[in-house]
């Protein structure tokens, strides 16, 4: 007696449920790498701010502990660039002994320094100064020195909601 064939089965994909696959894959790619550099640019521009807050920071920490005031001045254009400093004005392009400790652009791709002025902390912890940056997607975030002295990060123009507006 004869007995009948068994059918072999094949295990796999075919050609065409690959391209489908392959299909939807470039398709969540398209459809995400957009919001990705957009979470990028929101995350370089909130380091770059958190930086400057912090440096605002220890700028009126060291005028409490050394008695006499401390600046930090910007130098704004490509090349951008802050510095905390014993003295107004002191460069951060170049290396004069007035400077504590320097930040520059260059170290922060995809974020500008769009305006600022130059901070200055008494001993008593009084204070003032400011500085608007700005990343290529159009984020703003502002860091700020309040009439108390104390520095604070806020956002301007109405952007990201894990700061208060300005």
């Amino acid at each position: 007696m004869k007995t009948p064939l068994r059918r072999r089965l094949w295990r796999g994909l075919t050609l065409v449920e690959l391209a489908v696959a392959i299909a939807l894959i470039a398709l969540l790619a398209t459809l995400t790498t957009p919001h990705f550099a957009d979470l990028l640019a929101r995350h370089r521009l909130r380091s770059v701010a958190e930086t400057l807050l912090a440096d605002f920071s220890d700028a009126r920490f060291i005028a409490a502990q050394r008695g006499q005031a401390v600046h930090v001045a910007f130098q704004s254009g490509g090349d951008w660039c802050w510095t905390v400093a014993s003295t107004p004005g002191c460069d951060c392009r170049a290396a004069p002994a007035c400077r504590l400790k320097t930040t520059r652009g260059g170290e922060h791709p995809g974020v500008s320094l769009t305006a600022s002025e130059d901070a200055r902390f008494e001993p008593e912890g009084l204070g003032r100064g400011s500085a608007e940056l700005r990343s290529v997607r159009g984020h703003q975030l502002r860091v700020e020195v309040g009439p108390t002295g104390r520095p604070r990060l806020c956002t301007a123009a109405g952007g990201d909601t894990r700061y208060p507006a300005c």
